[in-house]
């Protein structure tokens, strides 16, 4: 199960005024989905629809898809568990380091798990392996594999199931999206979030694309009503206000890479080049667990401690770029406490 995530304020005593453990976008527009929400709360009063018809129908136009290709899920989370569940038993390659859930997720479903670096997933053999698990940007790095990179894959390991997670997909200014126009490859998951962008994680809401048979098979053996009533009220609401309720990327990247930028030049410190609103970092002088500790007590500031990703080191963390003040203030507290 997630332990030592972000965004973990409730297992904190000290206040937390700035948290940048959590990869959600600072500058979302969350606000207009509350508000929205507020007025649909007698929805809670009927069941959820165990289909998401409207939802599924809406997301579908917007990624030109027929909603048969789409399964809304109780965020990305869920659909980690339903894919594992359906590949059970699968010859797994994970790449690391990455997001634990997918371990955790195929070792609920039995798959005998080997590990490859994402940098090496194309010089590697992949046919000896069901399935493919890929964080795409990867967290915690940020790193993107490109999209030809993805088909070219595919298509030579057509056996081989690629489950593609597109959590942070929004969170960067590179064109890694999927479309329609595209294509889905018959051996392509793609599962995507809608709290990420939006600001909703406590909501849970995301949503998987694949071949319709693929889909089939997976609504076939899930818990009925896993996506409650304002989730599918708040997704709809966020795909009819797309435009208007995307943060300014432009701003998030930016302020990223001058964040990635100010922390490199702490002595000591060493940050992986990312161009999403997150990224990860390395201290050569005190552990992440310290390092966050220290912050909490001194300054009430929340990094992720990036030493649980298979692959990291003790002295890994995670930063997630918040406006330019607080991001100062973080450079300040850092230098303190080196």
């Amino acid at each position: 199960m997630i332990k030592g995530h972000g965004n973990n304020p409730y297992e904190i005593k000290t206040p937390i005024k700035i948290d940048f453990s959590s990869n959600i976008a600072f500058n979302n527009k969350s606000a207009a989905i509350f508000n929205h929400i507020k007025e649909e709360i007698s929805c809670l009063g009927n069941y959820p629809d165990p289909e998401a018809t409207e939802l599924k129908e809406k997301i579908a136009i917007h990624n030109n898809l027929s909603p048969h290709t789409i399964l809304i899920t109780n965020g990305s989370a869920e659909a980690f568990y339903i894919v594992a569940h359906l590949t059970a038993a699968s010859h797994s390659a994970i790449c690391i380091p990455s997001f634990a859930e997918y371990e955790d997720a195929c070792r609920c479903y039995c798959h005998k798990i080997e590990y490859i670096h994402y940098h090496k997933i194309e010089s590697e053999g992949l046919s000896g392996f069901d399935t493919i698990w890929i964080g795409n940007p990867n967290n915690p790095d940020g790193w993107i594999t490109p999209p030809e990179v993805i088909y070219r894959l595919c298509r030579k390991y057509p056996k081989t199931l690629f489950v593609l997670d597109e959590a942070y997909i929004e969170l960067c200014n590179e064109k890694v999206v999927f479309s329609g126009e595209d294509g889905i490859p018959d051996n392509l998951i793609i599962i995507r979030s809608l709290t990420k962008s939006f600001g909703i994680p406590g909501l849970r809401l995301g949503y998987i694309i694949a071949q319709k048979e693929i889909i089939n098979s997976m609504e076939n053996n899930r818990p009925p009503w896993s996506v409650n009533s304002l989730a599918l009220k708040a997704g709809s609401f966020i795909i009819d206000n797309y435009i208007n309720l995307m943060p300014d990327i432009n701003e998030l990247c930016e302020e990223s890479l001058l964040l990635q930028k100010s922390l490199s030049g702490i002595e000591g410190i060493v940050v992986t080049p990312s161009k999403c609103n997150f990224f990860l970092a390395y201290s050569s002088k005190i552990t992440s667990h310290i390092l966050k500790k220290r912050l909490i007590e001194n300054c009430g500031i929340l990094i992720r401690d990036a030493s649980n990703f298979r692959g990291l080191s003790t002295s890994h963390f995670r930063i997630a770029a918040q406006d330019r003040k607080n991001n100062i203030e973080l450079i300040k507290a850092i230098r303190e406490v080196l």
